[in-house]
C-alpha cells in the first residue's frame, strides 16, 4: 500500500483550519436534553486489553455523572481503523462517543494510507486521554543488559529482529525513528497482538520487542523480560531505572502511544464541554486514579484545541519518519 498523499504541511494547515472553525450553537433545548439515553462508547479493540480495561473503568464513573448508562461496545480490527468509520458516521448528539488510540488517528495515516477518513478533520475532538511511553525488552538470554549495550549490538547486528503489536502502531514507527536517530536498523517483526510477542519473548524466539510500559511492566518484574529505554522524554514513573532514549542518546526521541476521545463531526460545543468535564471528573475518582498511576499513564486531559495540536504535530512527525525511511505497507 502507497504512503498517504497527505504531507506534513497539509495537515499541519488542517490542524489549523479545524481551530479556527466558529463555535456552532447548539439547537434549542439540546444542551439540557443531553444526555437522555445510553451513551454507546466505541472501543476498537478487543475485551480485556490494554485500551479496553481503561475504556471501561472511565464508563462506568461517566455513566455514574451523566446520569445515564454508558456501554463499551468492542468493535476490533485494523487497529481500530473501522470502529472510528462506525462513529464517523454517527448522529452528532453526543450518545455515541470513540475511544480512540494513536493507531486509528496517528500512525495509521502512513501505515494503511489511503486511510477512509481524516483523523484530524472527520471527527469532533474532546479531550486527550493518556500518553503512554514504548519500551524496548528483550528476554532473559539475550547479551545486551543495558542501553549502551544494546546499542553497541544492534550496531553491529543491523537488521536484528523487533516485535511490535501491529504495523499501525507507535511501536513499529519508534523502531523505524531508530534508524535516522540512532543510525541503528532494526527488522520489525508485526504480531497481531502483544500477547504472542510476550511469550516469543520470554522463550528467547525473539531477540527483542517494542510495546507500551504498562503492558511490559509485570513481566519486567517478575524477570521473564529486561528493559532497556522508554521512549518518552522523561523516564516512566513505574519503570524509574529504565533511563530515556532522550537522555544523552537521542535528545528530542519521542514516540508514545495514546489514547483519546472523540464524537462524529459536528458534535455541539455545549455536549463536547460537558463530556470533557465528566471526563476529568471521572479520573479523579480514586479507584481510577490509583489505576492510572498504577499503569505509569500521563493523563493530560485537556481541551479540544489542546488535541487537535497535539494530534496533528503526532502525525506529521510519522509522515516524516514514513518519508525519510522510504516507508512502504502491505496492509493493516
Amino acid at each position: 500500500m502507497s504512503m498517504t498523499r497527505m504531507t506534513r504541511s497539509a495537515l499541519l494547515r488542517g490542524g489549523a483550519a479545524l481551530l479556527a472553525l466558529p463555535a456552532v450553537a447548539p439547537a434549542q433545548g439540546q444542551e439540557a436534553a443531553f444526555p437522555n439515553q445510553p451513551i454507546r462508547l466505541i472501543v476498537g479493540y478487543a475485551p480485556g486489553g490494554n485500551t479496553d480495561i481503561p475504556a471501561r473503568l472511565f464508563a462506568t464513573e461517566l455513566a455514574r455523572i451523566l446520569g445515564q448508562p454508558v456501554v463499551v461496545e468492542n468493535r476490533p480490527g485494523a487497529s481500530g481503523v473501522p470502529a472510528g468509520q462506525f462513529v464517523q458516521r454517527a448522529r452528532p448528539d453526543g450518545h455515541m462517543l470513540l475511544w480512540a488510540t494513536s493507531a486509528s488517528h496517528s500512525v495509521s495515516v502512513v501505515a494503511m494510507a489511503p486511510l477512509a477518513y481524516d483523523p484530524v478533520r472527520d471527527f469532533t475532538p474532546i479531550t486527550l486521554i493518556s500518553l503512554d511511553p514504548n519500551v524496548i525488552v528483550s528476554g532473559p538470554a539475550f547479551p545486551a543488559r543495558t542501553l549502551p549495550e544494546l546499542l553497541a549490538h544492534l550496531r553491529a547486528n543491523p537488521g536484528t529482529p523487533i516485535g511490535t503489536s501491529g504495523p499501525a502502531t507507535s511501536g513499529r514507527f519508534a523502531a523505524e525513528l531508530m534508524r535516522p536517530k540512532l543510525g541503528i536498523q532494526l527488522t520489525p517483526v508485526p504480531y497481531r497482538s502483544t500477547g504472542p510477542m510476550l511469550t516469543d519473548l520470554a522463550s528467547n524466539q525473539l531477540p527483542l520487542g517494542i510495546m507500551g510500559a504498562s503492558t511490559a511492566v509485570p513481566f519486567l518484574r517478575d524477570g521473564r523480560l529486561r528493559a532497556y529505554g522508554v521512549t518518552s522524554l522523561a523516564r516512566s514513573r513505574i519503570l524509574p531505572e529504565v533511563p530515556s532514549f532522550n537522555e544523552g542518546v537521542s535528545p528530542g526521541f519521542e514516540a508514545v502511544a495514546w489514547s483519546a476521545l472523540y464524537g462524529p463531526p459536528g458534535l455541539p460545543p455545549a455536549v463536547v464541554e460537558k463530556i470533557g468535564a465528566a471526563m476529568r471528573e471521572a479520573a479523579a475518582v480514586p479507584g481510577v486514579k490509583q489505576w492510572l498511576e498504577d499503569s505509569g499513564l500521563l493523563v493530560p486531559l485537556g481541551s479540544p484545541a489542546e488535541l487537535v495540536r497535539f494530534m496533528a504535530a503526532d502525525i506529521a512527525k510519522w509522515v516524516d519518519v514514513a518519508r525519510e525511511n522510504n516507508l512502504r505497507f502491505e496492509g493493516p
